[in-house]
């Protein structure tokens, strides 16, 4: 098994962090600013393999997943490099990768020839989209599955639909009417843009931070879903744990944005002629100190994919999800303090780290998180593939 730590220290990991903190980090401004995807990065993604790094290397992918015996790390420390230039396009390349890998898991034949083969030859981003307002439970729909003859008429509004505006294709969550209980009727339906009554709103997605990793809002008014893309069986998204896959892609991009905002100020002190002062000795420490820690448990939970219970390798993604965030709060505001006010200027990319960490932790519900691995300490039901 390729080990965290060789897959972070290897040839096509640092060539990809050089391509972040040198391409990645200086285009954040104009993407921050027009609130648009990060085109060039993602092409740049695409041109070195990364956006299909969780597929099968049989068919041309890296092979790297939490599922794979062989390589659960490249495709996360990859994420964590990316973060350290540009969170949001981070994202970017987690969601299509997720996408990916659930079609080549899940999906038929002539999904994968459909949906994953262009995914090789040019950036065809795909996207999961379950997120919607009012939703009552992770997986418990709004969005409801009609069925027909030949397929299903679906009709909901899905929200936060990340790399919506370069879409190729999304995995949509729905409920199917008449079936009660989400483990019969989760179902997931791949649809594409030029659908008949599909509407994707760019508008809509005006955040303080990540505003690079677009996700607009898709309505879906009356859409004819063929059975030829309904992506598994219904139930499989929760009954296959697919969510909590999918922890440790957040800690990556938490842990790796926070390493970018700290190289990025320790940097900005020397060069201002800083070191010296022995309160930021301190304050430096103890965020050093802070980022091994999360560092560690990341690599930890990495592992305990491999080596442990699946629910004891979720529960430990989802400590290091929630330790990665906290560091995360914390390095924001002992960094502001130690590098004073002009360090914020829009010149700089420190306000961009801060603003998109603090935009893109609220995403995985820490507060739940912790309810969650209290509840496993003290006997109680508990799911540990949820987010929220």
């Amino acid at each position: 098994m390729i080990d965290p730590v060789d897959a972070l220290r290897s040839e096509d990991i640092q060539k990809l962090e050089e391509l972040a903190l040198k391409n990645f980090r200086p285009r954040g401004r104009d993407y921050d600013a027009r609130s648009v995807m990060p085109s060039e990065n993602i092409r740049e993604l695409h041109d070195h393999g990364w956006l299909t790094t969780t597929l099968s290397k049989e068919i041309g992918g890296r092979g790297s997943n939490v599922d794979s015996d062989e390589d659960p790390s490249t495709f996360l420390q990859g994420l964590r490099v990316i973060a350290r230039g540009c969170s949001g396009t981070a994202h970017c390349y987690q969601v299509t990768n997720h996408t990916a890998w659930a079609v080549e898991a899940l999906g038929t034949e002539d999904q994968r020839e459909r949906y994953l083969k262009p995914m090789l030859e040019r950036p065809f981003l795909g996207s999961f989209v379950g997120s919607e307002a009012k939703r009552k439970h992770m997986y418990m729909m709004n969005t409801t599955a009609r069925k027909v003859d030949g397929g299903y008429i679906v009709r909901g509004e899905k929200n936060y639909a990340t790399n919506g505006s370069d879409l190729g294709f999304a995995i949509i969550f729905a409920a199917i009417e008449g079936v009660e209980d989400f483990l019969e009727n989760h179902i997931m339906l791949i649809i594409e843009p030029s659908m008949e009554g599909v509407t994707i709103d760019t508008s809509w997605y005006r955040p303080a931070g990540m505003r690079a990793a677009d996700s607009p809002v898709i309505t879906l008014n009356d859409v004819f879903v063929p059975d030829a893309n309904v992506l598994g069986n219904p139930g499989d998204y929760p009954r296959k744990r697919w969510q909590g896959k999918f922890h440790l892609g957040f800690a990556a991009n938490y842990l790796g944005t926070t390493e970018g905002m700290y190289n990025w100020y320790r940097e900005y002190i020397v060069g201002r002629g800083r070191g010296n002062s022995e309160l930021i000795q301190m304050r430096t420490g103890e965020m050093k100190i802070a980022l091994q820690s999360a560092e560690s448990i990341f690599h930890d939970a990495i592992r305990a994919y491999r080596t442990r219970p699946i629910v004891e390798a979720e529960l430990l993604a989802m400590s290091a999800k929630s330790i990665a965030a906290e560091v995360a709060f914390d390095l924001s505001h002992k960094i502001i303090h130690a590098a004073g006010s002009t360090a914020l200027f829009d010149e700089f990319p420190l306000s961009r780290y801060i603003r998109d960490l603090e935009t893109h932790v609220l995403h995985a519900g820490h507060d739940r998180t912790a309810q969650i691995v209290g509840q496993s300490e003290l006997a109680q039901e508990f799911d540990s593939t949820l987010q929220r």
